[in-house]
């Protein structure tokens, strides 16, 4: 009986005849490394959607539209001249189109792979050609965020990256961590055999068109240039009771070796002085199964080519598509050893936030500044104690305090914006990255952080740790000129905390958030972080959702729903994510229960947001309904009491009027006025004990997807 396994890889993101897990994009034509990049939550509107049964098999598209490989790729951002040009900015091309293909581990094109890519306004649904290709994309204006979904052979999608849609003419090469073989059964007991014997092994050749760089990188070669990869080395085993037959499962194996060697350190000490030579001309081949028996006689399956990448070398193709020991991207550079959140990393985010949070009932004075508080901190000579100050006062002094507070947790080395950033930042912007809080982003890049503002929904999300920067508005900006009409725009800097935010203050009662509507341009940073904040908020939104949208099981229709039906349609449904479903409605025909989505949001609340300019893009798509419950939440007080984990604690919360805070604004919940008759499918009540176990499960569930 044959069946298909897939080689190892971290998710079972499956296409109909090969594998697509890829966990990020970069609009640079290339898809970075799983590892460097977390794996992206699930689309909510996606998750569990039926396939269509019309999508397309689209057709090949021709070469001359699509653009060769080798002279497509961009090397600047589309559309602009090169360094060494002009240096004027010039369009190539006046319309904005990105070509898509998908690769699998093995360099082979995925057909037949559904896609789903949307951005803000618009979607399309398809499957890849025969050559891996989508149709051109043209629909989508340029820099718009294009979110991509792959289907899995359950028939649900999966989020798998994001990229930026170029300015003229691009192309995104995603490349998977995993492909898929055919195995068949065999009986545990048989004849011992030598199938080990043909698994392949390391040798000199196998660097291809890449060059040892470094000392330490000649004893890497000649051990195994594939030691830098556990998943470099594919080969089969399958194992099974002796009273019955069992399915060979596909797994990696490495091959024998005197020691170990960094896997970061030896895939950094291959490099290329030249472009891959191995991109055009190759004659794709699904690698192919030889099957045997081991020395202990079980069942052995063993790849036993070697996959070839475009440097003629022998190691995951995924690895050096961008020719490059370190991905740079917008906003920084990648890290090129995976981050993990573990001991050592929560140690310093506890350590960063205890003393910035101490740090708050200290006053420093103008006069003090970042280095004197500092050196006198070295010296012994620091006179500060707590209590000079409330917590919650603050000075105006918000860069100060941010960058004591990551020099002494040890998070920076030296103080944050003491020395350019390179040699190229005249002194006018020097100064100003040292004096303004909202011109920090490339003194905390140069220090390590990276950018993460397109991967988290808005600063509410933030993970313990992360350093948001904020801009003043125009009016904020104005205002705060009156007094001095050469004032810079100063802005604000702060660190997330579990609960709050913390500067030179922290977040004050009742709200214990920013003055949103002050700020523009806020973005955020990240070094040393913990997710548990943002994954607890996620998990309290997949409960809410199930509260309030309990006649709908499959969760991504949720995000659909009417709570009465659209008098031009006529249907309890909507499918047009541009805007709220009643802003279409005349307003004679609206009336007041304009409640939609998956958290039944009035036409009204939309439009607030909407006018105040806290939703950028005005849309109804799902991540924006999120990002409005989580705001009403916030709303409410109670978003700081989530992110902690006190989740009875904010469902009980009252108002200083002594009203149930939560269920005010969603009477589906516990002792809201729709709640008192509800019940679960097996009949038990949907109280409060309800919700935190219902709250416990999702939460676990959103740390695996973390994981």
């Amino acid at each position: 009986m044959s069946e298909a396994k897939i080689i190892e890889g971290p998710d079972d993101v499956l296409a109909p005849e090969n594998v697509l897990s890829q966990e990020g994009v970069s609009a640079q034509g290339v898809v970075p490394p799983a590892e460097n990049n977390p794996v992206q939550d699930e689309v909510p509107i996606q998750e569990g959607a039926p396939v269509r049964e019309d999508l397309p098999v689209l057709e090949e598209v021709p070469a001359q539209e699509r653009g060769s490989t080798q002279e497509s790729l961009p090397t600047e951002e589309s559309g602009r001249v090169p360094e060494g040009g002009s240096g004027e900015e010039r369009t190539v091309e006046s319309a904005a189109k990105l070509d898509m293909g998908f690769l699998a581990l093995d360099g082979n094109r995925i057909p037949n792979l559904g896609v789903h890519v949307s951005w803000p306004g618009g979607e399309i649904r398809c499957r890849t050609d025969a050559n891996g290709h989508l149709p051109s994309i043209i629909q989508a204006p340029a820099d718009a965020e294009l979110t991509i979904c792959v289907q899995r052979f359950n028939q649900t999608y999966k989020e798998i990256g994001k990229c930026r849609m170029p300015a003229s003419h691009g192309v995104l090469t995603i490349c998977s961590p995993n492909f898929v073989l055919d195995t068949s059964t065999q009986k545990h007991d048989g004849t011992p055999g030598n199938a080990e014997s043909r698994i392949p092994t390391a040798e000199a050749q196998d660097l291809g068109d890449l060059e040892s760089i470094g000392e330490e990188s000649k004893q890497t070669q000649a051990q195994s240039p594939q030691a830098s990869d556990p998943a470099s080395v594919p080969d089969a085993q399958s194992s099974a009771q002796q009273t019955a037959p069992k399915t060979a499962v596909v797994r990696e194996q490495l091959p024998a070796m005197k020691e170990q060697v960094n896997r970061a350190d030896a895939r950094a000490k291959q490099a290329s002085t030249k472009p891959p030579q191995n991109i055009s001309g190759k004659t794709g081949a699904k690698p192919k199964l030889e099957t045997g028996r081991d020395e202990n006689g079980n069942p052995l399956a063993v790849v036993a080519q070697k996959t070839i990448d475009w440097w003629n070398s022998w190691r995951l193709p995924t690895f050096n598509l961008w020719g490059g020991p370190e991905g740079v991207t917008d906003g920084g550079t990648k890290p090129t050893t995976p981050v993990r959140v573990d001991a050592e990393m929560l140690a310093k985010v506890k350590a960063l936030l205890e003393f910035a949070k101490e740090q708050t009932e200290y006053r420093y004075a103008d006069k003090e500044g970042t280095v004197v508080v500092l050196d006198s901190m070295a010296k012994g000579a620091f006179k500060h104690q707590k209590g000079e100050k409330k917590a919650r006062e603050s000075l105006g002094l918000c860069y100060t305090y941010v960058k004591v507070a990551l020099t002494r947790s040890k998070i920076v080395d030296g103080v944050l914006a003491c020395k350019k950033v390179d040699s190229k930042q005249s002194d006018a912007d020097h100064r100003a990255m040292q004096e303004s809080a909202s011109k920090a982003g490339p003194a905390l890049i140069a220090k390590g952080f990276a950018d993460v503002t397109r991967e988290v929904p808005d600063a509410r999300w933030a993970a313990a740790g992360d350093v948001i920067v904020y801009e003043w508005t125009d009016t904020t900006w104005e205002t705060r000129k009156r007094n001095n009409p050469t004032k810079p725009n100063h802005g604000h800097i702060d660190i997330r905390d579990y609960e709050f935010y913390i500067s030179d203050f922290i977040s004050p009662e009742p709200l214990y958030r920013p003055n949103w509507i002050a700020y523009q341009n806020i973005r955020i940073y990240r070094k040393v972080y913990d997710l548990l904040p943002t994954l607890r908020i996620r998990a309290f939104l997949c409960c809410l959702r199930e509260f309030e949208c309990q006649a709908e099981r499959e969760d991504s229709k949720r995000y659909q729903m009417l709570n009465r039906a659209l008098p031009t349609t006529g249907s309890k449904r909507f499918s047009d994510y541009a805007t709220h479903p009643w802003a279409t409605v005349p307003e004679d025909l609206r009336g007041k229960a304009t409640a939609a989505g998956a958290y039944q949001i009035l036409y009204s609340t939309w439009k607030e947001i909407v006018d105040k300019k806290l939703i950028e893009s005005g849309s109804f798509s799902p991540q924006d309904q999120d990002r409005i419950a989580v705001m009403k939440i916030e709303d409410r007080g109670v978003l700081h009491l989530i992110r902690a984990g006190k989740i009875q604690e904010a469902l009980n919360y009252k108002t200083p009027r002594g009203v149930l805070s939560l269920p005010s604004e969603w009477t589906s919940l516990p002792g809201g006025s729709e709640n008192e008759n509800r019940r679960t499918a097996d009949g038990k009540l949907m109280d409060v004990s309800y919700f935190s176990t219902l709250f416990d499960k999702y939460l676990e569930q959103e740390k695996q997807k973390a994981e």
